[in-house]
């Protein structure tokens, strides 16, 4: 599961969350007003917005936005061969 560490202000964080929402995965968004109050939790953080998966930390906007990015690559191509069908790709059999 992601969590999402934003501060109230923060101008690409409405962004970042509505892609969250949109990929339909596990997330959590924590709204804070300094890294301090997430520093006992997360020692790695230095800046915000900061997005947790697991032990792999990220941190700022367009990095966050780059990971979820190839979030979204991964999760269509999982989605793609998770059905009880076969499906097949015609441009690609040529």
């Amino acid at each position: 599961m992601f969590i999402f560490y934003r501060t109230p202000d923060c101008p690409g964080c409405n962004h970042i969350q509505e892609v969250l929402e949109r990929l339909v995965i596990a997330h959590k968004v924590i709204t804070v007003n300094s890294v301090e109050e997430i520093r006992d939790k997360i020692p790695s953080v230095t800046k915000l917005p900061a997005l947790v998966d697991e032990e792999k930390v990220v941190q700022g906007s367009d990095p966050i936005v780059a990971r979820l990015e190839e979030t979204e690559k991964f999760k269509g191509l999982w989605d793609k061969f998770q059905s009880d069908a076969c499906s097949c790709d015609e441009e690609a059999l040529e």
